[in-house]
């Protein structure tokens, strides 16, 4: 597929335009660094996602995604003995972090040439604010330009009812600041 270099032009605008905070999905699910493999599979199953956020004393520390526990589902002992793990054991504490007025143009360069899927949002104290994905940089290019500038936030990805809380899991939601 060949891109045209006005189609380029509009992506590179909208890259430009954005920021981190116009894309990010902002009440995210989260885990703690003790929650269980098990439970976090079941979280990203039931909530639709593949990348939890770990927080530790209010703070970002880590993610966990689906492959992370894919993996960790690979190398235990067997199941249950890995079901049964901390969160700890299979998360990785390297994700690319910025600002909520981070250009998307670095957002979509961190994206690309980092080995992780997702970049998180946090403030200066290391909160939370929100996260990004691939999905995100897509839809914003896809839909970002000068004629809607408000097709992008009522495009945003819902996070679904944290059925999880129903279910017993322990689930903590950040809030969005803008």
């Amino acid at each position: 597929m060949k891109i045209t270099d006005s189609a380029r032009d509009g992506a590179e605008h909208v890259l430009v335009r954005l920021r981190a905070g116009d894309v990010m999905t902002g009440d995210v699910a989260t885990v703690t660094s003790t929650t269980t493999v098990g439970q976090a599979m079941t979280m990203m199953r039931t909530l639709g996602v593949r990348h939890l956020p770990v927080l530790g004393d209010g703070r970002f520390v880590g993610i966990v995604d689906d492959r992370l526990v894919a993996f960790a589902l690979l190398t235990a002992g067997g199941v249950d003995e890995a079901l049964e793990q901390p969160v700890s054991s299979a998360m990785t504490h390297y994700v690319p972090q910025v600002a909520p007025g981070e250009p998307l143009q670095r957002v979509a360069h961190l994206l690309r040439t980092s080995r992780c899927d997702a970049i998180v949002v946090i403030d200066a104290q290391e909160h939370l604010l929100g996260i990004i994905t691939m999905v995100d940089v897509v839809t914003a290019v896809a839909l970002g330009n000068d004629d809607q500038p408000s097709v992008l936030s009522a495009a945003g990805w819902p996070v679904p009812p944290p059925v999880a809380v129903a279910a017993g899991i322990p689930v903590a939601a950040t809030e969005a600041k803008a």
